[in-house]
């Protein structure tokens, strides 16, 4: 489907009303609202396990993701059905005092956090998906039952 120069405009114009600018990482007041979803990869007793292990998110809605380790060891985030089910608007990478260190863009599909780190994922579900798995492939984790699942819900 080609679209005309009007129409192209419209789209483009209703993106940015609805405060989607490819433009600017900066949360806008005015934009959507992310819908914070949180997850732990380990705990604190060095449990080899995601908290919670089961994840589930709507179409049609903004999510941030935050991520955190608050294991003694390093664990990994990945999903390589999860990055194709979604469109990634930003990854923040936090120092301790929660400050932005870092942005990433793009899609990611593998994400290591070292012990104590944290990270703030900004995405859009675009497609639905049911159990895309979710693991953690360091030094034998996942044989340790470090598993999970994700799953995308919706009619849109």
């Amino acid at each position: 489907m080609k679209l005309n120069a009007t129409a192209t405009t419209v789209i483009v114009f209703s993106l940015l009303i609805a405060g989607y600018s490819p433009f600017s990482s900066a949360e806008k007041p005015h934009g959507p609202k992310a819908i914070k979803v949180s997850v732990a990869v380990g705990t604190t007793a060095g449990e080899m396990k995601f908290v919670p292990d089961t994840l589930t998110f709507e179409r049609g809605n903004y999510y941030k993701l935050v991520i955190s380790n608050p294991s003694p060891h390093a664990h990994y985030f990945t999903s390589d059905a999860f990055a194709t089910h979604i469109f990634t608007r930003k990854i923040e990478v936090l120092d301790k005092q929660g400050e932005t260190i870092a942005e990433l863009h793009g899609s990611v599909n593998d994400i290591e956090l070292k012990p104590g780190a944290h990270l703030e994922w900004f995405f859009f579900p675009m497609t639905k998906g049911q159990n895309l798995k979710l693991l953690c492939h360091k030094n034998g984790h996942e044989a340790q039952g470090m598993l999970g699942s994700i799953s995308i819900i919706g009619d849109l």
